[in-house]
């Protein structure tokens, strides 16, 4: 997995979960932060836009140019990113320890 300058994003939260399941769910989609937070309605849109914030930070997606507002993709390297954090995740409950 690539080096997170924002190690957070690697650190087991449920509202970070349910965003990355979201993102995982349709890896292609071209997403604002409104329109994710109306598909995790019950993660905050605060959360819902911070964790965008630090993917971008961390080149994870990528912004999808010539949009009226702040829209973006997860990139290759983000979708693999997060399918092995989730997946270090789903490890850590099912050997019953944390991981981040």
């Amino acid at each position: 997995m690539k080096a997170l300058h924002a190690p957070v994003l690697a650190v087991y939260s449920e509202p970070r979960e349910r965003i990355y399941r979201a993102l995982l769910a349709a890896p292609g989609r071209g997403w604002r932060v409104s329109q994710l937070a109306e598909q995790v309605p019950d993660v905050s849109v605060e959360a819902v836009r911070t964790t965008v914030y630090l993917l971008l930070g961390d080149r994870l997606v990528d912004v999808l140019p010539r949009r009226r507002s702040l829209t973006w993709r997860l990139n290759d390297e983000g979708r693999t990113t997060v399918e092995q954090i989730t997946s270090g995740w789903q490890r850590s409950r099912e050997t019953g320890r944390a991981e981040s």
